[in-house]
């Protein structure tokens, strides 16, 4: 038996914010400082034209429930055929209780839940993680989702913070079938380097710096991010994370069909890609026009891209993530098609 996806599901909000209309909310970009207007600096830098914000009363668990339903039915499957449910998330509903347990109930099944309080590297590990518990608790259907409302946590004055990071959700049904030989799962690795995770950060409201009112004043409950420290981590990083994932799978960078990695912007993508043997056109990415949705940026773009264009039977896609935390995480993963899906269900 083989763990493999056999449908994709994604949320946008439907809300969608040019570079244009950020100008009416940051007072910290200096045109003339910049050289240019604040939708070319976005462009340039980051490589977002629009993104997409949740309506105020949207919760994580709501996007993350809509982007389920549609995995679901692009796995012709019903919420009650679950097992179980990995959601990964940096912006919960609640401290308690977890999205997850949102989502689980607004599906309306008694799958067992699991919740990763994780940031951008989320979804790969999601998949480790759902990986895992199939292999040693048997179970046979699994939804792996990351959903993030990154404007709760963002200070929509920061040119900067306003301008990557946005909203959204994408999930994937994992099903554990008699493929041949090949398919799925053929390579995982990951890696963790917290004495840098002041990188990325928020400074205020956990247990060990609690909230107060004039830290509320002074933005303490606003995300963070050391550009200065995080650009070279995430350049770092994207290399090995190809490196590791094809090595450890038996396979090269050319043998990559697909590669979509986690969008921390355009340029840190580029840069990051330029000396791992990958291509331009092996690349997946929606950036221009989601930005930044932290661990919801890989499952969103596969499912984008599975819409659009389609995956081919035994092509290789290679999936990897990092960030906040700091965290990093690839996956070389060998896609069945209908075909081949059709026959393992009926076997």
């Amino acid at each position: 038996m083989t763990r493999v996806i056999t449908g994709t599901g994604s949320y946008l909000p439907a809300r969608e914010v040019s570079n244009d209309e950020l100008e009416a909310f940051v007072d910290n970009f200096d045109p003339e400082k910049a050289g240019c207007d604040l939708s070319a600096w976005l462009l340039s830098h980051y490589g977002v034209a629009t993104r997409h914000w949740a309506a105020e009363g949207e919760s994580t668990g709501d996007m993350a429930t809509v982007a389920a339903r549609r995995a679901l039915a692009a796995a012709d499957l019903e919420a009650d055929d679950i097992e179980l449910i990995v959601l990964s998330t940096a912006t919960s509903d609640h401290v308690a209780p977890h999205s997850v347990s949102v989502v689980q109930e607004q599906l309306g099944c008694n799958a067992v839940f699991h919740q990763l309080q994780d940031a951008c590297p989320g979804f790969v590990n999601g998949l480790m993680v759902a990986d895992s518990l199939m292999e040693n608790l048997g179970y046979k259907r699994a939804l792996v989702i990351a959903a993030e409302k990154m404007t709760h946590i963002v200070d929509k004055r920061d040119f900067r913070m306003i301008g990557l990071f946005a909203d959204g959700a994408g999930a994937v049904v994992l099903e554990d079938l008699p493929v041949e030989e090949g398919y799925g799962f053929r390579s995982f690795y990951a890696g963790s380097d917290g004495k840098s995770g002041h990188a990325l950060r928020v400074p205020a409201g956990g247990t060990r710096r609690p909230l107060t009112h004039e830290g509320l004043e002074r933005g303490e409950h606003h995300l963070i991010s050391d550009f200065r420290e995080v650009y070279p981590f995430a350049v770092r990083t994207i290399q090995r994370c190809v490196e590791e994932a094809v090595a450890r799978a038996g396979f090269t960078a050319a043998d990559v069909d697909k590669l979509i990695p986690h969008h921390a912007s355009a340029n840190i993508v580029e840069d990051g890609l330029v000396n791992a043997g990958i291509t331009e056109e092996q690349v997946v990415l929606s950036i221009d026009h989601t930005g930044n949705t932290s661990s919801a940026s890989v499952p969103i773009a596969l499912d984008e891209h599975v819409r659009a264009e389609g995956m081919k039977d035994g092509d290789k896609l290679l999936m990897l993530a990092l960030g906040g935390g700091m965290g990093w995480g690839s996956t070389l993963y060998v896609w069945p098609g209908a075909d081949t899906i059709a026959r393992a269900r009926s076997s």
